[in-house]
C-alpha cells in the first residue's frame, strides 16, 4: 500500500501536458503547463493511485482553480476531488495536502494578525471566503481558517448549506455595535 503525500512538490514549469509524465515521479510531484499563462496544474495524485492528474487553471475554458504560488509553494483553490479512480479529496495548500477525509495532518503556520483583516471586512451580510481573500490579497484556506477562529470566538458566523465558507459578523456583534 502507498502511503499519502503530505506535500505538493513543484518540480518544474513545462509547455505540454504530456511533458508531466517523464518528469513526475513521486505521488504529490506536480507541474504547471505554462504558455503565455498557466493552464493546468499536473499532479501526481497524492493519494499514491498512480493516476496523472490535470487540474484547470485557465478560466477561458471551463471551471478554473486558482493558482498562487506565495511563498515558492502551490495552493490551489477549491479542493481537488477526483470523482472517479480513487476517489481522493484534497486541499493543496501552501505546499501541503490537506485530506478533506482526514484533517488532523500538517497544515500550514497560521498568522493571527490575518483575523484582524478578516474582521475589518465583515458585515452582517454572508461573504464567501474566496471573495474575503481576494480583498485582501491572501489565499482562501488562509482567510477560512481565520474566519472559523472567529466564528470559535463568537465574533462571527458561519454560513450552512450553500453559505458554507461564507462569513458575516454574528447577530450579537451586530446588536452591540449600533
Amino acid at each position: 500500500m502507498t502511503t499519502r503525500a503530505k506535500t505538493a512538490r513543484l518540480v518544474a514549469n513545462i509547455e505540454y501536458r504530456d511533458e508531466a509524465s517523464d518528469i513526475l515521479d513521486e505521488p504529490g510531484d506536480a507541474a504547471v503547463v505554462v504558455r503565455g499563462v498557466p493552464r493546468s496544474f499536473m499532479m501526481k495524485c497524492p493519494d499514491g493511485c498512480g493516476e496523472m492528474l490535470a487540474v484547470n487553471l485557465d478560466g477561458r475554458t471551463d471551471k478554473a482553480w486558482r493558482l498562487d504560488m506565495r511563498g515558492g509553494t502551490p495552493t490551489l483553490y477549491p479542493s481537488v476531488w477526483k470523482e472517479a479512480g480513487c476517489r481522493s479529496h484534497f486541499i493543496v495548500w501552501r505546499g501541503y495536502i490537506v485530506w478533506c477525509d482526514r484533517w488532523d495532518n500538517l497544515e500550514p503556520p497560521y498568522d493571527p494578525l490575518l483575523e484582524d483583516a478578516v474582521l475589518r471586512l465583515l458585515t452582517n451580510e454572508y461573504q464567501n471566503a474566496a471573495e474575503l481573500a481576494y480583498a485582501v490579497d491572501e489565499i482562501p484556506w488562509d482567510v477560512s481558517r481565520a474566519a472559523r477562529r472567529l466564528v470559535k470566538r463568537g465574533i462571527a458566523e458561519e454560513g450552512r448549506g450553500k453559505l458554507l465558507d461564507s462569513f458575516r459578523l454574528s447577530g450579537a456583534r451586530m446588536t452591540s455595535e449600533r
